[in-house]
């Protein structure tokens, strides 16, 4: 059976639907949407399969670098083909698969240039306790390079699976939006919409998790970087690890965001923070010497509306020190309950207002909006998808390629309509009971698959750069 499926999975992507020449005579073959349609017995399991298979069957090519001109057709063919009818595309503006490139250049040039290129992924409760973020981050860095979990809050809300936290109590953490939303009477919030106040002093500490699910490289740092904001007078800073320890200080009271670097000699998978003073403080960034890393920023219960109400100053600042490359929006599940076709336009001008925001802010990074994956409420006593959800996908895909941004269609790589139901019933489950959040195991899939795509753009990449060669 499942060499079957990878079968069907190579022939449905790399041939075109008008078919091909085969000794004199024109085979077709069937979209992977109707390959679904035939099969109801397939497992979500053996549907993702088939789905990767397709994403990755351009490892069975010829070499990029040796590819004869008949090879390089055949592959630029898979490619192109991908590019216009894979459910894992990206929608494009102009359908230009150049979009990604600058940050392919950025990401190959980090070790020769001793650089690290940060991507953002901003999101809902799909992303916390680094799901979705973990993965892409830890492929990324076994690819170009990097160490660490990338940006931090001083005190984190929700606990994750990369890093244990801990923090003394006279240091107060207020955030802008979400469940956990408490405002600090100001909108100097940073790059994770959420600060804290030391007061007199305190500690943070930071240590790897070592859990089943806590991604390798993710455990341990080379360098520590300390986003501050306002301070009252002299603050000093302490970084203790268990080989290294280095105070640095603001010496005098200032309004403007200020970054403390610390270099450490060797990896570590613990650091503390010691403070002297008062200040407000944005973030932590863990990293390694050079590479990639990708910040998971879960907002529980945000639907992705607030950035334009944080402080482009203090947001501009961590972007710009980070070498922000890229920024992804996950959002969209938690207007579900809300949306209807009324007020459905009204908040594709709101999320067009936070894709042009973090235009202005870094023109050179790429912005990625992700929609919502399936989600199912009970309809006439029955489960089904939310009635509303694929127009607000089709309406995000628009807003998106409109603005210039990339767009991928999460629920349409879970199999689009009641594939949430599906993912609930798989074993082991890859969604939760509640219909509405992945589990670890479906978030790495999901994860997956996003990954493979991108890697896909970044293969063409490099097969056109060599060829050129």
């Amino acid at each position: 059976m499942a060499s079957v499926i990878i079968l069907l999975a190579i022939l449905c992507v790399c041939f075109p639907k008008d078919g091909i020449q085969f000794f004199g005579r024109r085979l077709f073959f069937p979209s992977l949407e109707e390959v679904f349609a035939k099969d109801k017995s397939m497992s979500v399991s053996e549907k993702m399969a088939m789905l990767e298979q397709s994403l990755k069957i351009q490892q069975t090519q010829d070499s990029i670098s040796s590819a004869k001109d008949k090879a390089f057709q055949d592959t630029v063919r898979f490619y192109k083909n991908f590019f216009a009818t894979h459910p894992a595309k990206f929608y494009l503006p102009n359908n230009d698969v150049t979009f990604f490139n600058s940050v392919f250049l950025a990401m190959d040039k980090c070790k020769n240039d001793s650089t690290i290129v940060h991507i953002l992924h901003y999101g809902d409760s799909q992303i916390e306790e680094d799901r979705i973020t973990g993965y892409l981050r830890q492929k990324l860095q076994e690819q170009f390079g990097g160490l660490g979990a990338g940006l931090l809050p001083l005190v984190q809300p929700i606990s994750s699976a990369a890093v244990g936290q801990t923090a003394t109590e006279n240091i107060e953490r207020f955030i802008i939006a979400g469940m956990h939303k408490n405002g600090a009477g100001h909108n100097r919030y940073g790059a994770l919409g959420q600060i804290v106040q030391v007061t007199g002093g305190g500690t943070v500490s930071f240590s790897a998790r070592n859990y089943s699910r806590t991604f390798e490289n993710t455990k341990r740092w080379t360098a520590v970087r300390l986003f501050a904001g306002r301070n009252s007078g002299r603050f000093q800073v302490t970084l203790s690890t268990k080989n290294y320890s280095s105070s640095k200080t603001i010496d005098n009271q200032s309004n403007t965001p200020q970054m403390l670097m610390f270099q450490l000699n060797d990896s570590v998978k613990n650091s503390t923070f010691s403070f002297s003073g008062n200040a407000e403080l944005t973030a932590v960034s863990l990293d390694g010497d050079y590479g990639v890393n990708v910040d998971n920023i879960p907002i529980r219960g945000s639907s992705g509306t607030f950035f334009t109400q944080i402080d482009s100053t203090s947001m501009a600042f961590v972007i710009n020190h980070l070498n922000v490359k890229m920024i992804m929006l996950e959002f969209g599940g938690n207007m579900m309950p809300v949306i209807n076709e009324r007020n459905l336009h009204e908040y594709m001008q709101v999320l067009e207002k936070q894709i042009v925001y973090f235009q202005k802010l870094q023109p050179a990074a790429k912005i990625m909006l992700i929609g919502p994956a399936d989600m199912s409420k009970t309809v006439q006593g029955k489960l089904q998808t939310y009635p509303i959800l694929p127009s607000v996908v089709d309406s995000m895909r628009d807003v998106a390629v409109k603005n210039g941004a990339a767009f991928w269609n999460m629920y349409a790589v879970m199999g689009g309509e009641n594939s949430m139901l599906a993912w609930v019933k798989e074993r082991p489950a890859l969604a939760a009971p509640d219909y509405i959040h992945f589990t670890p195991k479906g978030a790495d899939k999901i994860a997956e698959l996003l990954y493979f795509s991108l890697n896909n753009y970044y293969n063409y990449y490099k097969i056109l750069e060599n060829h050129k060669k």
